[in-house]
């Protein structure tokens, strides 16, 4: 068997790193120097990575090396949460013994996903998969996840920009400001968009719908693992937000499991040259 791709061993580089950072960051005490609020959405978003999306890119990996179309968007989804969460890491997090193992997954992460771009088999099987989703339901929660995380992230900059009192979340997490607003507004938000509406009008950028349900899945877990930990603490959670943040990342996981619950015994779900023909300019 031939050696695995580069952006594969990146990948998996950035798994086996993930795996140990947030093994360290659950296992041991005061490795987050933050304010409380600020180390427990660390340790959540830790609980979510070890759980969650590290086996999720593990099987992603391992499939995809069998020509598994799920797999190898798996992996899409997996190092775009682990870009997102380790720049958060990375910029925002005061410096600890973990600091320089968190910018080397973040490093690996944003070159997985670089590299893999220029795979041409990854936009054949996001679009192969894409045609298994309910298409008005994904594109809705896409859009709507977008929309209304776009309106309250901006609603708290405009409010802040007028009035110089920095945001509650913000100041309660002792940081001068949230690089979610900016991970989010800048990047991330408009994927979502863009996936949504491509899957509504059938076009090439609609192959990013199942990363993206996988994404948002992975995101809100990392967010309520950190409310969780904070209910353990005795602090008071805000459970309206926890529902804000539980109803899109459930609803994703739910669509993006359906196509592969709905797979016929013996399906095969590889990418095949008929695929790749299907996409060619």
């Amino acid at each position: 068997m031939n050696p695995p791709p580069l952006p594969d061993r990146l990948a998996a580089m950035a798994t086996v790193l993930a795996a140990l950072a947030a093994t360290a960051g659950l296992a041991v005490t005061g490795l987050y120097r933050d304010a409380p609020n600020w180390a427990q959405q660390a340790r959540g978003t830790d609980l979510a990575t070890l759980f969650l999306a590290v086996p999720i890119l593990t099987i992603g990996l391992w499939t995809a090396r069998r020509g598994s179309a799920a797999g190898r968007l798996a992996v899409i989804a997996g190092l775009l949460y682990l870009a997102y969460d380790y720049a958060i890491f990375s910029f925002s997090v005061a410096m600890n013994p973990l600091t320089a193992l968190h910018i080397t997954i973040f490093g690996l992460a944003v070159w997985g996903i670089i590299l893999s771009g220029r795979v041409p088999a990854i936009a054949g099987a996001g679009l192969g998969l894409a045609r298994t989703l309910n298409r008005r339901l994904t594109a809705s929660l896409l859009i709507g996840f977008a929309a209304l995380f776009g309106l309250l992230w901006v609603s708290q900059i405009a409010a802040a920009a007028m009035t110089g009192v920095i945001p509650p979340d913000v100041e309660s997490a002792g940081i001068a400001t949230n690089p979610v607003y900016a991970l989010d507004l800048a990047l991330f938000l408009p994927l979502s968009v863009v996936a949504g509406i491509g899957l509504l009008r059938g076009s090439r950028t609609g192959a990013l719908a199942f990363p993206m349900l996988i994404w948002v899945a992975l995101t809100s877990a990392s967010i309520i693992g950190g409310f969780v930990l904070a209910a353990f603490a005795g602090e008071e959670v805000p459970i309206v937000v926890i529902a804000l943040v539980t109803a899109p990342g459930l609803a994703s996981a739910i669509l993006a499991a359906g196509p592969l619950l709905r797979r016929p015994a013996g399906a095969d779900d590889t990418i095949s040259v008929t695929t790749l023909g299907g996409i060619a300019p």
